[in-house]
């Protein structure tokens, strides 16, 4: 989902972004083949899953599998450039622990990307109403920590980093959550509103990217 989110601007913004990373559970092959381009980047790998087959694990310097939030993270502090991964808050099973470990082992000048799915997505807030909650947020998964984007965005600013991007990657178009006339989404028996048109274009966020970089200075929380 996070393959094509680092364009030209961020890889301008911060040059050096591409020669220590860190992937957690993101194995795409454009890009493991973009960092690797330059032979002495340092390419690390994380699971958080029991998974035996990982695609283009030759091209890793070492591969750990580990339980964020239960472990520290293998690596000396201020090793990466870059971390980058899919559900990284959202499936760990410490908040705290996990983000004081992305922190310390993040270089002053190094970026943090995740993607995570939207908890306010109309189809979750649907289920929720409906009395049929579903904590793997279509995805498969149980996850064990929800956000909006603005609520990430808070908990990362106020644990020393600085948020740099933060948008939408899958969006559902306004025809399948459209809003009225009055400020209310109507669907059949449920009436969700008053919205605002910042409100409603939220609901229709399935997953958003967050880019973050380590606050200068600052300690994790």
């Amino acid at each position: 989902m996070i393959k094509n989110v680092l364009k030209d601007e961020i890889v301008n913004q911060f040059p050096n972004i591409f020669s220590k990373v860190l992937t957690i559970n993101f194995f795409d092959e454009n890009f493991i083949t973009q960092v690797k381009q330059k032979k002495e980047t340092s390419l690390q790998g994380i699971l958080t899953d029991d998974i035996q087959n990982v695609h283009y694990k030759d091209k890793f310097d070492s591969l750990h599998y580990t339980t964020l939030g239960k472990e520290g993270l293998p690596f000396e502090d201020n090793s990466f450039t870059l971390i980058i991964g899919e559900n990284i808050l959202s499936d760990c099973f410490s908040l705290a622990q996990t983000i004081h470990e992305l922190h310390r082992v993040l270089k002053n000048d190094g970026i943090l990307i995740t993607a995570e799915p939207n908890v306010q997505y109309y189809r979750h807030v649907l289920k929720l109403l409906q009395g049929t909650w579903d904590e793997t947020l279509e995805e498969g998964k149980t996850r064990f920590h929800f956000f909006t984007p603005s609520s990430l965005a808070s908990l990362l600013n106020n644990s020393s980093f600085l948020i740099r991007v933060l948008s939408p990657i899958e969006t559902d178009s306004t025809d399948s959550f459209p809003l009225s006339e009055d400020g209310f989404v109507h669907i059949n028996r449920y009436h969700i509103g008053p919205l605002s048109q910042e409100e409603h274009r939220i609901f229709l966020i399935k997953r958003f990217l967050t880019v973050a970089s380590k606050a200068t200075g600052g300690n994790s929380r």
